[in-house]
């Protein structure tokens, strides 16, 4: 875009904004229709009046349900000359999830990491709100404005239900009420609030040596990737920036523990880069207790199953996921949707939804029988792509391809910039494998200016530490 459009533009919508108040428009009343602005000028300045809202009747209507990896993968692919595109989602935005630990300590801004959907430049709709129900029969999803909490239902040729998971509390007593999660840009902002609010409490001169014990531990339940990623990133926040803004909380006093059920953490990672973490993490003073599963959860300690009170601070509940309302909802007709223990949508090779021809399921909401595989980033980003590609271009003998997923491998970040990289050819730790995290993250990101903005935040955080504040 030149310098000369975006200046005509700055002072067209000058004109107008001057010319027009907003209380003098009847509701009905838009842009288009205005003397000031209108399709001379529109097409003129680039700007394409009413285009993201038109219906072609001879387009197919995609309902899609999420905002996730699966389905943001696929609005970016489809093809929008064939195809009338609805996204249904609260979330207004994508999260890249792989660097949201980072945004929960201050090392990114949570506007780094998110990509708005209406600013996406695709010519698709958008309703902030939640799908309650799906009505096969009549191509009917049934939706609640997030807002307005107003009813309304959106028709449909073909549904792609991509609506994710939440975090699973496995029916522990307690957790919902105390815990905090780590799933959403929410959940970062409350963790980072929780964990300033500790310190601040702990540094108050009325607060008893038993009591800043209790409010400098902080608890991490699970030890999965997001788990440990999150112990790592507090760690290098506690000892790199809450240290010398907090001078006179002792550092003695100061803990991270981990609890997780299984023999070991990072479960799906080879042994020896698992020790290699294990190390990392203790000599972080990180302390990682395993065969540790959570039977309840207090205001002020949690109850493992030995019996052991692990008193704490800020609890942060990071142990799997479970199933959104949505699915929960359509799990009630196992004829209609069959579902796994765990409801997950049960899925063919074509990512339909078994005993649908124009019902999709992709991401952490739905697994197939024939090829099981994890709930990961990678794999619904794979899902997207492919779901999109078969929209666009299907096959002319009426076949399709299945999919198949490419395994890529995992990472993680272990604290003090080292990781863990593992590929099928390739397996490291250390410095290296935390260069080639940030890298790949880098190149993953969804936008340019995503792509320009996270290095600038990684090297102002080198340079000039995270910052403590809250709001």
């Amino acid at each position: 875009m030149s310098l000369r459009t975006v200046l005509a533009r700055t002072a067209l919508f000058s004109r107008y904004s001057c010319s027009t108040s907003a209380a003098a428009l009847p509701a009905a009343q838009t842009l288009s229709s205005s003397p000031v602005f209108n399709n001379v000028h529109a097409r003129e300045y680039g700007i394409a009046l009413g285009s993201r809202h038109q219906r072609t009747s001879k387009k197919e209507a995609v309902v899609v349900l999420g905002t996730g990896w699966a389905a943001y993968r696929f609005m970016q692919s489809v093809d929008y000359s064939r195809f009338d595109v609805k996204v249904v989602s609260p979330r207004n935005h994508f999260l890249f999830t792989p660097l949201l630990c980072s945004t929960a300590v201050g090392t990114l801004p949570f506007r780094s990491i998110m990509e708005p959907i209406r600013t996406a430049s695709k010519p698709l709709r958008y309703f902030q709100a939640k799908a309650m129900n799906v009505d096969t029969d009549q191509k009917v999803v049934h939706c609640v404005g997030e807002l307005n909490q107003e009813e309304f239902d959106l028709s449909y040729d073909r549904l792609v239900i991509a609506c994710g998971a939440r975090n699973a509390t496995f029916g522990v007593p307690g957790v919902s009420e105390n815990a905090l999660f780590m799933k959403q840009l929410d959940h970062a902002r409350q963790v980072r609030n929780r964990i300033i609010a500790c310190f601040e409490t702990a540094s108050m001169p009325t607060c008893t040596p038993e009591e800043r014990a209790r409010i400098l531990t902080f608890v991490v339940v699970g030890g999965g990737p997001t788990a440990i990623e999150l112990c790592a990133e507090l760690s290098d926040f506690l000892w790199e920036d809450l240290v010398r803004a907090y001078p006179e909380v002792p550092l003695d006093q100061v803990k991270v523990e981990v609890l997780e059920g299984s023999p070991q953490i990072l479960s799906m990672f080879e042994k020896s880069l698992v020790a290699r973490a294990v190390r990392n993490l203790k000599r972080q003073g990180v302390q990682i207790h395993t065969n540790s599963a959570v039977t309840k959860v207090t205001d002020r300690h949690v109850e493992l199953a030995d019996g052991q009170r692990i008193p704490y601070g800020c609890l942060i509940w990071a142990a799997g996921i479970g199933p959104v309302p949505l699915i929960d909802t359509l799990c009630q007709d196992a004829e209609r949707f069959p579902h796994t223990k765990q409801h997950r949508l049960l899925i063919d090779e074509h990512l339909r939804v078994k005993g649908h021809t124009d019902v999709y399921a992709v991401g952490d909401c739905a697994v197939s029988e024939t090829e099981p595989l994890m709930a990961t980033a990678q794999v619904a980003h794979q899902q997207g792509a492919y779901l999109a590609e078969m929209f666009s271009k299907p096959d002319p003998s009426g076949t399709e391809k299945p999919f198949k997923f490419k395994y890529l491998g995992l990472m993680a970040y272990i604290g003090r910039y080292q990781g863990l990289m593992e590929t099928p050819d390739v397996r490291i730790s250390g410095l290296l494998a935390w260069l080639s995290w940030r890298s790949v993250y880098l190149t993953r990101l969804g936008t340019w200016k995503s792509k320009i903005q996270v290095p600038f935040d990684w090297f102002r955080t080198f340079v000039f530490g995270r910052d403590v504040t809250t709001f």
